[in-house]
């Protein structure tokens, strides 16, 4: 970038796309910052400099930044909003989980005419599939006419999310009944489906329907899938033999995964070299360290432990804390659970009593099961 910026200094005359480029690249190299004082510095604006900053600041997790600008361009008036700004626009939602905005840019989409046969109805889909409206997902999908094999996949990875195993692989059915060939995507969707709804057997069905059927090489997304599968209904033997027979080299994720397993079913003596193996692979993932401690907790090795903790502080990686939300009167309050001496539901209500809420909310959060 300190190239393309002395480069761009130089030139005698500087284009919208120049610009629109320069703003991509530092987004990218996640200065969004830069990428910023770039765009308000511009003279004039068109579509494709406002969808660069759009989709930098979603890149980097700015997602309310990149709904200003959308919403800021549709006031305008002198944009003419194209598909990718709306499937920025969309992208930005999904990871809010704000569906009332969700449903408004669904509207604009219907008022304008844009068809939904492509990308902009497979991000409707997974939009209202990540912010938990499962029945909208499956209204958009059944409306699309001509439905491509990403249809079918972001609604299989919703009937995923939502732990609708059982749906999720009627869709398989019917998609062979409609003569829609599955992809490696499609089959990742039914595992996190198989996975979530305890279906082991269908599980390995599928793993064994997608290599002898459908021809589709499993990647290594799909045996960490098979693990999880495994892992979560309690079969660690099996899942540590599916680890060791793997073609591929286990990843970081595919051993956090069987640790995982291993914790959640105290299977300790499987769990301990998992966690070894972990530490070997130098994950620069802070979960990682955080499940091998937990585990060497379990086994009251509290040397291992305190050498794990010792290890994060050296790599200075810290443990991302849990985070809930909930959507109330058309606005979407976030709460953290707070790591203190006495139980954790208890920090959630003082971190609830932060909040600016009503006292009738903060009574419906607080009633909440969690």
């Amino acid at each position: 970038m300190e190239d393309a910026q002395g480069l761009f200094d130089r030139m005698p005359n500087r284009d919208i796309v120049s610009w629109a480029s320069m703003i991509d690249g530092y987004a990218k190299n996640g200065r969004v910052d830069i990428a910023r004082c770039l765009f308000d510095e511009m003279p004039e604006r068109d579509v494709v400099a406002c969808n660069a900053m759009m989709g930098g600041y979603v890149q980097n997790g700015y997602c309310m930044e990149a709904l200003g600008i959308f919403y800021g361009m549709q006031s305008d008036g002198n944009f003419l909003l194209d598909n990718a700004t709306l499937l920025i626009a969309l992208s930005a939602i999904a990871q809010l989980g704000h569906i009332d905005k969700g449903v408004a840019i669904h509207c604009f989409i219907e008022e304008i005419g844009f068809s939904l046969d492509g990308r902009l109805g497979v991000a409707l889909i997974d939009m209202y599939s990540k912010c938990g409206s499962i029945e909208n997902a499956m209204m958009v999908f059944e409306n699309i006419k001509e439905k491509s094999v990403d249809h079918w996949n972001a609604i299989i990875g919703g009937l995923a999310i939502h732990g609708l195993g059982e749906l999720a692989l009627d869709f398989l059915m019917e998609m062979e009944r409609m003569r829609v060939e599955p992809d490696d995507i499609t089959f990742i969707g039914l595992l996190n489906a198989c996975g979530h709804a305890g279906l082991v057997k269908e599980g390995m069905m599928c793993f064994e329907l997608m290599r002898r059927v459908h021809k589709v090489e499993p990647k290594l997304q799909h045996y960490g899938c098979m693990v999880d599968i495994l892992g979560r209904a309690g079969h660690i033997e099996e899942a540590k033999k599916f680890v060791e027979e793997m073609p591929v080299e286990p990843n970081d994720v595919i051993w956090r995964s069987l640790l995982s397993a291993c914790k959640m079913h105290g299977s300790f003596n499987v769990g301990q070299p998992v966690a070894e193996n972990l530490m070997r692979l130098d994950s620069p993932s802070p979960s990682s360290y955080v499940l091998a401690s937990n585990m060497y907790a379990g086994l009251g090795k509290w040397n291992d432990v305190r050498k794990v903790r010792a290890m994060m502080k050296e790599k200075n990686l810290k443990k991302v804390p849990g985070c809930s939300w909930i959507e109330l009167g058309g606005h979407v309050h976030a709460f953290f659970v707070q790591d203190k001496s006495h139980p954790q539901v208890t920090g959630i209500y003082s971190t609830l009593d932060s909040l600016s809420m009503t006292d009738s909310e903060r009574s419906y959060c607080k009633n909440v099961k969690m």
